[in-house]
């Protein structure tokens, strides 16, 4: 059955305003604007920096969710498990009484506790029902519904209501546009569009005023977060913090009516002579900067998101500006991740030789034509699609391994393979000179780091994250209120329009590493992980069989709360001592070392090996009579191996594990 367009947006209203309210939640009603009594005590003194900001990814708000309804139906439709504030590992999209409760948390726990918020897209429901399709009116609704959210948790009563939007937070707030954020989906075409020009109204509270012709163009900006240590803004600053939102529609492969990143005119090639242009204004006056974006640079042998010439200009352009840029933090695949970019070879970290042949998908033409008119293709059982629930968990799996295949090619210290996971990551100036050569240095500056946030829509469990960073000097410098950065001025117009085609140019000879190499202001210190155990919240808890869900004893804790999954910084299994480049280098060599364990190199030393021989002699209480004492040694030997490899292997199951947050084991999928 086909809703009329007039019918779908009657009954998104009425399900915004009959969503089941829990108590104390802050309500998201269509018409519903920020009022001075719910928003938050205004503040008379400016804020110390906390080092901390929030990463928000893929709300995906429904509100044609029904509890009770059939998860096969996208809790739409039918009876089933469908609980209260949302069906946890499963295709269903986020009820608004998860939302509202996920906003009341945040407001609660963390609105005073950190510095900025990044929000990486999604903020409206996927196109998975063809009885109920989307529009675009119906996207900017949600959309609208969920940065009124922020606006509430946010707000400055004193503000709100003025001539100013970008004065109307506590902190700042920066968005950037997801794939399911436009209509058609995934399609996107270069602006001044209508997409363009609906999202400058939406988020006129987080866009700099001075940056609306940017966005009206292509859908990106940025915005100060740290004020200069002289505690100016824009290009008075003396150094700061700025994070720029990329448009990565424009570099997504699926996005059928652009064409890369290499052709002038293209939307891709134009983003990246901004980018371009930008990180070069920062490095002249000291700034460092965040990259965030919605899809990530996903390059492994199953999966490929961006188009090749945008993948390779992000890796160059990441290289060059190493002294810039702080790092690169995206959302989308709904999976906890990490991924390491070669930028010597600027293809992936393994032989092209050695990669599975994929079935290359035939390239769409936009045509103009809607989304459901568009055929798409047949899709490869082996490439994971994370916009198809259906095919998560088992093509997850085969992505993650490709993940580990790509860092079973990075470089291995001599004495690295081997070691056990007590003992810190070897590096003797003489002894590993060649390994230091191979990453680009001692601080590994041949790799680039992309981190990936997973998501609050509980296809697995609903999750927030803090990330922790370096305020180590900066104790005087106060928070940005509203994120707005400098006013227009001659100068920085002159930059934008005099672009430079060629390569950008490398930091200075004598510049230190950059502060996602080396520890100094704003590196990356670590993330606190927050995920809301929806099994234990609905009631619900497995059966003996392991393969279906009960209710539980009605006298069980079902209070709605984020819990503590990890803190990297207190982490015993992956002790990340940092966020840097090496520290994951490092972290993706144990997350392999299992697999190399048959495939070491000349000069590489086991330590596993060296284990006392003398204490196995026959004469021991603990050895039989008659025994052969080399052959004890052996059973040593293998025993000492085997316990190290089950910790090696613990490392890569806890990465699975942290990959579907918590609701599956990397051993329950035979990885």
């Amino acid at each position: 059955m086909q809703f009329s367009k007039a019918f779908t947006l009657g009954f998104l209203a009425a399900a915004f305003v009959t969503a089941t309210p829990v108590q104390n939640q802050i309500v998201l009603s269509p018409g519903e604007v920020a009022s001075v009594h719910d928003a938050p005590a205004s503040q008379s003194e400016p804020r110390k920096l906390k080092g901390r900001f929030l990463h928000v990814t893929d709300i995906h708000p429904d509100p044609f969710y029904l509890t009770g309804s059939d998860p096969s139906e996208r809790c739409h439709r039918g009876k089933g498990g469908a609980g209260v504030l949302g069906a946890e590992t499963s295709g269903c999209d986020t009820p608004f009484s998860l939302v509202n409760e996920t906003f009341a948390w945040i407001k609660e726990n963390l609105r005073d506790e950190i510095d900025f918020v990044i929000w990486t897209g999604d903020s409206a429901r996927h196109d998975n029902d063809v009885n109920i399709p989307r529009s675009d009116s119906q996207i900017f609704t949600l959309n609208r519904r969920i940065t009124q959210g922020m606006v509430d948790v946010f707000g400055k009563p004193d503000n709100l209501g003025d001539d100013d939007p970008t004065n109307d937070l506590v902190v700042p707030i920066i968005p950037t546009l997801g794939n399911n954020d436009i209509f058609p989906h995934n399609i996107m075409t270069d602006g001044p569009n209508k997409i363009t020009r609906e999202f400058s109204d939406i988020w006129r509270n987080f866009i700099p005023q001075d940056q609306y012709h940017v966005f009206d163009k292509g859908a990106y900006f940025w915005t100060q977060v740290v004020p200069g240590t002289n505690g100016k803004m824009g290009l008075a600053s003396k150094g700061g913090l700025s994070v720029i939102s990329l448009n990565t529609i424009y570099f997504f492969g699926s996005n059928a009516a652009v064409d890369g990143c290499d052709l002038k005119g293209e939307p891709g090639y134009e983003q990246m002579e901004w980018l371009k242009i930008q990180l070069q204004l920062m490095r002249d006056i000291g700034m460092k900067a965040i990259l965030i974006g919605h899809v990530p640079p996903a390059w492994t042998s199953t999966k490929q998101s961006w188009d090749e010439t945008c993948w390779k200009k992000y890796v160059l352009w990441s290289k060059q500006y190493r002294d810039v840029i702080v790092g690169s933090i995206y959302g989308h695949m709904n999976l906890d991740h990490f991924m390491v970019h070669d930028s010597d070879e600027l293809k992936p970290p393994h032989d092209d030789s050695k990669r599975k042949k994929k079935k290359k998908k035939p390239k769409r033409k936009w045509t103009g034509r809607s989304a459901e008119e568009m055929v798409a293709p047949e899709m490869d059982p082996s490439e994971f699609d994370e916009e198809n629930p259906v095919y998560n968990v088992q093509n997850a799996e085969s992505y993650l391994n490709s993940l580990r295949e790509a860092f079973s090619y990075l470089p291995t210290p001599i004495g690295a393979v081997g070691k056990s996971d007590e003992e810190d990551d070897p590096y003797d100036e003489n002894q590993n000179a060649d390994y230091s050569q191979k990453i680009g240095g001692r601080w590994g500056e041949r790799y680039v780091l992309s981190i990936v946030g997973p998501s609050v829509v509980p296809n697995y469990f609903p999750t927030l994250r803090v990330i922790e960073y370096n305020i180590t000097g900066l104790d005087d410098v106060n928070v940005v209120v509203g994120g707005s950065n400098a006013k227009p001025n001659d100068d920085l117009q002159t930059l934008r329009n005099n672009k430079d085609p060629s390569t950008p140019n490398p930091p200075s000879k004598t510049a230190p590493p950059g502060p996602a190499y080396s520890m100094q202001p704003f590196t990356f210190l670590g993330i606190t992980q927050y995920y809301a155990n929806l099994t234990r919240i609905n009631g619900l808890k497995k059966k003996a069989d392991d393969q279906h869900l009960e209710l539980r004893d009605s006298t069980e804790d079902r209070t709605f709360r984020y819990e503590l999954e990890y803190n990297t910084r207190t982490d015993k299994i992956y002790k990340l001592k940092d966020m840097t480049v090496k520290s994951y280098l490092k972290l993706a060599r144990e997350i392999v070392d299992a697999t190399r364990r048959g495939n070491k190199k000349q000069g590489d030393k086991d330590k596993t090996r060296d284990i006392d021989d003398s204490a196995v002699e026959c004469g021991d209480l603990d050895v039989k009579e008659g025994c052969d004492v080399e052959e004890e040694k052996r059973k040593k030997r293998r025993k000492s191996k085997k316990h190290h490899h089950k910790l090696k292997d613990h490392i890569w199951h806890t990465f699975v594990k942290r990959a579907f947050v918590g609701t599956i084991e990397g051993d329950e999928l035979g990885m």
